[in-house]
């Protein structure tokens, strides 16, 4: 169970594609942008959580060992090697014209829409843990609580860290 609590942790603080966005909208336009995007990521980490409880309600586990499974985690692997070289190939335009960003509106909707679509792209990870390591390393009887608690905690810390994140940045 330790081990489960230190994954969490170190899955919901370490600096990752969420940090980034949250760290570049709140520079943009206000700290407030930035928690939108940690709250859109927050309500993404909380519908995986509902949606692993509901695989284990339904008892459905053995969706994750399918042929079919193992391709939309390649497809996925796919989507996110692509995102990754694409921002790197826009990172590489050193247009002058397009840094000034002083007109851009203060848009919080479209923050929390990219908050929930860079945290779905640890659909996949959150599938293998919820489906596969947390059954193996805890007894059947208490698999629901531990997915609750777990969860629970993952989506507090998200939020937390990534709200001080968009704060500190301003």
């Amino acid at each position: 169970m330790s081990l489960l609590l230190v994954f969490i942790i170190v899955w919901a603080l370490s600096p990752g594609p969420v940090a980034v966005m949250t760290l570049r909208k709140a520079k943009q336009h206000s700290s407030m942008s930035g928690i939108a995007v940690s709250f859109g990521a927050t309500v993404t980490s909380a519908l995986m959580v509902v949606s692993a409880l509901f695989v284990h309600f339904l008892g459905i586990n053995t969706i994750s060992e399918t042929h079919e499974f193992m391709l939309i985690e390649r497809v996925g692997a796919f989507g996110i090697i692509m995102m990754g070289l694409y921002a790197g190939y826009k990172s590489l335009n050193f247009d002058d014209d397009k840094s000034d960003t002083s007109d851009l509106p203060d848009n919080h909707r479209l923050g929390f829409v990219q908050g929930m679509m860079i945290m779905a792209t640890y659909i996949p990870q959150a599938i293998i843990f919820y489906t596969v390591i947390v059954p193996q390393s805890i007894s059947t009887e208490s698999i629901l609580p531990v997915i609750i608690s777990l969860g629970s905690l993952k989506v507090f810390l998200i939020f937390v860290w990534h709200s001080l994140i968009a704060i500190m940045a301003t």
